[in-house]
């Protein structure tokens, strides 16, 4: 199945991309498709799928837009 993976903040130049359709198997978790970009522990990480945050252990599906960026903080 195909997803939008969609990356920011400092990922970007870790990862080489900004933004990129992925296939994935079709039962690929959030976690999985993490550690297939080289982010080994999810915690490191803000992760959502369609505007909603998402537990590494949630299944994704078919068209999902996920967004992954850097822990941050405002002030």
């Amino acid at each position: 199945m195909h997803i939008t993976v969609k990356v920011i903040g400092g990922l970007v130049g870790r990862l080489g991309f900004g933004e990129r359709r992925q296939e994935v198997p079709e039962e690929a978790t959030a976690g999985e498709l993490l550690a297939a970009l080289g982010i080994a522990d999810p915690r490191t990480v803000i992760t959502t799928r369609n505007g909603h945050g998402i537990a590494p252990d949630e299944a994704l599906a078919e068209g999902d837009r996920i967004l992954v960026s850097p822990p941050f903080s405002g002030g």
